[in-house]
């Protein structure tokens, strides 16, 4: 049985098709000068049905995940009704009974009250001593571990936000996470990750004669590395707020979590690599050199881009970064008649994608650039174990206060394999 991430696949492939098919058919009937048929407008309602069946299939599949999510976050933290937990199969050992879960199908707040940090406070563990430190916990991010971060039940889920009253404050708003989905996941237990970056390719390949002496290619290789950095950063808390489960849960996940997670973005695409800095990938040297818009249109300079990806680094692109106002100019395009290009207001939203790439929307890049490169292919993030959590009370007049810090923290490189297949362009409205 197909996953998301697969039908989702699908689904762009059968709209591809739908699309390619209506555009054949209309030069087609031009050339002829006579109108569409209805075969052949037959021929695209079968690829249209079929594109809408795999929707469906997406959308009940998120729904049964949703649906999952929901439960594990209301069950998450609470006393199992079974035996207690057996530490041989993966339990805390303590004898508390904790139910097992399966961290990866749960938020990360919902984790870190699964957790034995989070059991150390249930315990009245905080209370006992003037100066305490939870045990750490190492939450898992879906997209951490090869898996794509998305809303689905079986990844990151929702967000869980505070319980906010009619006339209180809102909570805060935050950008929706894009580039890490881009790049291929991996995992290290060093603090140096060392590679061979190709830095050079001389094709000499030739016909020869019978006899004759064959013509010697090049391939130039640099033996390089990346440091393992560090993203981190804590919040204060009360004592009582600590005790209430869904509120740290709510705390943890719409701050801890996406503050992380969003200078990591940033460090990904444009880190000076200047310690701590991550050296980000439209800094690095040996990139494509970049193409100026001029007088096309974002598609076409976008396009452009793509080919010289293909012909100079001889490695097709997998995905482009934007920002939302440039996006913005791409899915206003219109024709002579005034009719979108992009299928209008009234239409159902598709994939963002460009020239068959999936687009990456996010103000992380300024606007009036936009990356084009072979992301899960020529480059690759390796992170030491997940986001970790822990909380203490030994900071400052923590103690007197009942205040207690919770820091978030992790460990990451970014390796790029092949520079040259990476390359912005420049000038978009």
């Amino acid at each position: 049985m197909r996953n998301v991430t697969d039908l989702e696949a699908a689904l762009r492939t059968k709209t591809e098709e739908a699309r390619a098919a209506v555009t054949a058919n209309m030069e087609r009937a031009e050339a002829e000068n006579r109108s569409v048929t209805d075969d052949e407008k037959a021929a695209v309602d079968k690829l249209l049905a079929e594109a809408r069946d795999l929707k469906g299939q997406i959308n009940r599949k998120k729904d049964d995940a949703a649906i999952i999510d929901q439960i594990n976050q209301l069950t998450a933290g609470l006393p199992s009704s079974a035996t207690p937990v057996d530490p041989s199969r993966g339990g805390n050992g303590n004898g508390t009974g904790l139910a097992v879960v399966d961290r990866t199908r749960l938020s990360l707040g919902a984790q870190f009250v699964a957790s034995e940090a989070f059991d150390f406070i249930r315990r009245g563990g905080h209370k006992h001593a003037s100066h305490w430190r939870t045990p750490s916990a190492e939450l898992f991010v879906p997209g951490m571990h090869g898996a794509t971060l998305t809303t689905d039940g079986a990844s990151g889920g929702d967000l869980v936000l505070p319980d906010n009253r009619p006339g209180g404050p809102l909570p805060l708003l935050f950008r929706q996470l894009q580039v890490a989905d881009l790049i291929a996941q991996g995992t290290t237990d060093s603090n140096l990750i060392a590679y061979m970056r190709e830095t050079t390719f001389t094709n000499a390949a030739d016909t020869v004669a019978e006899g004759g002496t064959k013509p010697e290619s090049a391939l130039v290789f640099d033996a390089t590395s990346d440091a393992v950095r560090k993203i981190a950063h804590w919040l204060p808390v009360t004592e009582e707020m600590l005790e209430d489960v869904a509120q740290i849960r709510s705390y943890i996940d719409t701050r801890l979590r996406l503050g992380v997670q969003l200078v990591e973005e940033d460090q990904l695409l444009q880190g000076s690599g200047v310690a701590p800095d991550i050296l980000g990938i439209r800094n690095r040297t040996g990139l494509q050199t970049a193409q100026a818009r001029g007088t096309d249109t974002n598609a076409d300079a976008l396009f452009k881009q793509i080919s010289n990806i293909t012909i100079n680094a001889l490695i097709q692109p997998e995905g482009i970064v934007m920002n939302p106002t440039n996006w913005q100019s791409i899915e206003l395009l219109k024709d002579d008649s005034g009719n979108y290009m992009a299928g209008g207001p009234f239409a159902a939203r598709l994939t963002r994608t460009l020239w068959g790439l999936p687009v990456a929307v996010t103000p992380a890049i300024a606007a009036g650039t936009a990356t084009v490169g072979a992301f899960r292919t020529a480059a690759q993030v390796f992170r030491k174990g997940g986001i970790r959590v822990e909380a203490s009370n030994s900071h400052s007049d923590f103690f007197v206060k009942n205040l207690v810090a919770i820091r978030a923290e992790e460990r990451l490189a970014l390796a790029v394999y092949r520079p040259a297949a990476f390359g912005d362009v420049t000038g978009l409205d």
